[in-house]
């Protein structure tokens, strides 16, 4: 099951729900500030999310937030992607930041970076 949230302005939270074909999926919350809600995106977290499933490490839930910089660059926005993943024994967190220093070539790039994160994060936990 995935959640959607898109919290606009007035900081009203819109949800909705989507159910994977066939697939029992743990729950993945997504967030998104300073930024519309896109189905591009929401299949990139998806996937991903669906990746670390794949690792057997008993995922139990992953809320996401998807960042925009709220201030309009010449250059571009800075994303910020975190990720908090309910496993047993305590909660994987990560966050990935993009942008800084230069224009994000792609918001897809600060999630995938972020789940690979969080899969080697996994992995190590799994290894012990």
């Amino acid at each position: 099951m995935i959640t959607v949230q898109d919290v606009n302005p007035t900081n009203v939270i819109t949800e909705s729900t989507f159910q994977e074909k066939g697939q029992a999926m743990s729950k993945l919350t997504i967030a998104y500030r300073n930024l519309d809600s896109s189905p591009a995106i929401e299949e990139q977290f998806a996937e991903r999310f669906a990746d670390l499933e794949k690792l057997g490490a008993h995922i139990e839930s992953c809320d996401a937030v998807i960042e925009a910089s709220d201030r309009r660059q010449v250059s571009g926005r800075e994303f910020t992607v975190r990720l908090k993943i309910g496993v047993p024994g305590p909660d994987i967190e990560v966050e990935r930041r993009i942008g800084r220093s230069e224009p994000a070539p792609d918001v897809n790039q600060v999630i995938r970076e972020a789940f690979d994160v969080a899969r080697r994060a996994l992995l190590e936990r799994k290894s012990r």
